[in-house]
């Protein structure tokens, strides 16, 4: 199941992307001699819409937060990124953890399809560590190639209790309980773009893609940053995170977080 939840249009402007990057008026590369460095913290207010399938319980289950559910559905959301950067140059760490909460469904063959209700979690956390270079930096603004491995740990819980009675697939437990926890490593790669609307605000993006121990992963963001001081900048945007998992034991899991982020940014 493959659900879109930014427009393709916005997908796309993005891959000119950036993640997390400092929303200041852009300086020419040459003038930046020494060591910058630039810390966001942010929280992440993560809906998302999930498939997924376990391998004792092989039914695929479905559940899907719209815009609305997204502060009833969050357990907790945060992130955080580091940049050091010298001339053309640069290192960006990003970590960000989210676990969520909702209401699945899963189709009963033997019922003619009809849906029965299952409680599903997913827990996420996910690091890069991804070296950048500098492509243009000038008075409208600036674009950064990166590219490094992002490491991911997922877990996913379902909790079924069928009704007694309730014609079953061979397999298939009558109640279900139980967490499934994958690791894997991707190769990301993707581009970040910072542009000056006015001289305190901003438009930040970011787009990367990857594979590796997944089939497929993304991760895009579209800001507006407002310069509040000398050194400190305040964000909000939205962020989508997907992540396609298929092992050979029957364990599937196709997630996509998103939902509106707001955080700061810290130079020095």
């Amino acid at each position: 199941m493959r659900r879109v939840h930014l427009s393709f249009a916005i997908l796309i402007a993005a891959q000119l992307a950036a993640l997390t990057a400092a929303p200041a008026a852009a300086r020419s590369v040459q003038e930046s001699a020494g060591w910058e460095f630039n810390l966001v913290p942010y929280l992440w207010m993560a809906g998302s819409s999930t498939r997924l399938a376990h391998p004792a319980f092989p039914l695929a289950v479905e559940a899907d937060s719209s815009f609305g559910d997204i502060l009833g559905n969050l357990d907790f959301g945060a992130m955080v990124a580091f940049e050091a950067r010298r001339g053309r140059w640069g290192l960006l760490l990003d970590g960000l953890y989210v676990k969520v909460s909702e209401d699945g469904m899963v189709a009963i063959p033997q019922l003619g399809g009809a849906r029965l209700p299952v409680a599903v979690g997913v827990r996420s956390f996910t690091g890069l560590a991804g070296v950048q270079y500098r492509l243009v930096a000038d008075g409208i603004g600036s674009l950064d190639l990166v590219a490094g491995p992002r490491f991911w740990s997922l877990g996913s819980s379902i909790n079924a209790a069928f009704p007694s009675g309730t014609p079953l697939p061979p397999g298939v437990p009558p109640s279900y309980s139980r967490r499934e926890t994958v690791d894997w490593v991707d190769a990301m790669a993707g581009a970040k773009a910072v542009v000056n609307l006015a001289p305190r605000i901003t438009l930040n993006a970011h787009a990367m893609f990857g594979a590796g121990g997944s089939r497929f992963s993304s991760d895009s963001l579209l800001a507006v940053g407002f310069r509040a001081g000398r050194s400190t900048s305040l964000l909000a945007g939205y962020r989508h995170l997907s992540a396609e998992v298929h092992r050979s034991n029957g364990l599937d899991v196709d997630t996509r977080m998103h939902g509106p982020a707001v955080g700061a940014s810290i130079r020095f």
